[in-house]
């Protein structure tokens, strides 16, 4: 008797089976369509002002469980978009200019069989974009839209008879571009600092110099311009900031200031592109107190690796 519950048991699990997988069959089948988009409609892209400053944009598919064939989209930069709050959210954004870009096709995104998405290259011109003073900031935007494609549909959005926006458009984006200095980002600090009284004797001294790198302080280093970086502190993190411009060809680097509160500043250092590291001496007054400071700042991680997806 037990014999044949069993066997009645493991037909009704397999029948049990098999009318599950069913309704897994409506899933495994391609979209009644296919159809091209743009992932992001406001991506912020972020580049380092390396020798070569390049980055992708591309589009993506969807409807497809399987990419057999090689698809395309075609595009073109459309200054328009920039003019629609509806696609700027207000923003005013300038139109990357043409002597600061080219790009790997001027009318087509590729999607290779096996893949879901295409991309093309947009090479900046260092020297032209990085000699723009605006360009450190959310200013510049290459505004793109599909065009045509080789798929069945183009996600260019739905709306009622009312227009409003039932499914927002994917057909375009509006990535704007900027760059950051090559020696911004965070790094280790420390050193020493003097504190002199007005007759030039020694009133205090602070070392700050754990031999366990990653226990000392850290500064971030921002951008000014490619080759000039911000400090947030000066000497012992006391409040104040100085401007370190690295020389490209000698590394030799210059210490200026535009705060208030740091007076009399002189210095000098160098930099290591080997270490990628400061190696700076400097003195100031400040509070009507003379400060000599000798500071090391080794970068933690590339500045690069700080960097991800980001939206503006």
């Amino acid at each position: 008797m037990m014999k044949i519950n069993n066997i009645i048991l493991g037909v009704a699990l397999l029948a049990g089976g098999l009318m599950s997988c069913e309704p897994y069959e409506d899933y495994i089948e391609d979209f009644d369509y296919t159809i091209v988009y743009f992932g992001s409609q406001k991506p912020l892209r972020t580049i380092v002002a390396y020798d070569e400053m390049e980055f992708k944009v591309g589009v993506a598919m969807g409807g497809k469980r399987t990419s057999e064939v090689q698809e395309y989209a075609d595009f073109v930069v459309d200054p328009s978009l920039l003019e629609d709050e509806a696609f700027t959210g207000g923003n005013e954004f300038v139109l990357l200019p043409e002597s600061y870009y080219t790009l790997s096709d001027d009318s087509r995104m590729l999607i290779p069989a096996g893949k879901y998405i295409g991309d093309i290259t947009v090479s900046l011109n260092r020297e032209n974009f990085t000699n723009d003073p605006d360009a450190t900031s959310n200013t510049y935007a290459l505004p793109i839209r599909i065009t045509a494609s080789s798929l069945d549909s183009i996600a260019s959005g739905s709306y009622d008879d009312l227009g409003n926006v039932i499914n927002p458009p994917k057909n375009y984006t509006i990535l704007v571009v900027k760059y950051i200095s090559p020696y911004s980002g965070t790094y280790y600090h420390k050193g020493a600092q003097v504190e002199l009284d007005e007759n030039g004797e020694v009133v205090n001294e602070v070392v700050y110099n754990n031999q366990d790198l990653i226990k000392n302080a850290t500064w971030n280093l921002s951008t000014i311009t490619r080759n000039q970086v911000l400090t947030p502190q000066v000497g012992n993190n006391q409040s104040g900031s100085i401007i370190l411009t690295v020389d490209e060809d000698s590394n030799l680097v210059s210490i200026s200031t535009e705060d208030d509160q740091i007076q009399d500043l002189q210095g000098q250092g160098t930099y290591s592109e080997d270490e990628s590291a400061f190696y700076i001496e400097y003195s100031f007054m400040k509070n009507e107190a003379d400060y000599l400071v000798k500071d090391t700042l080794i970068i933690r991680q590339a500045p690069e690796l700080d960097l991800g997806f980001e939206e503006w």
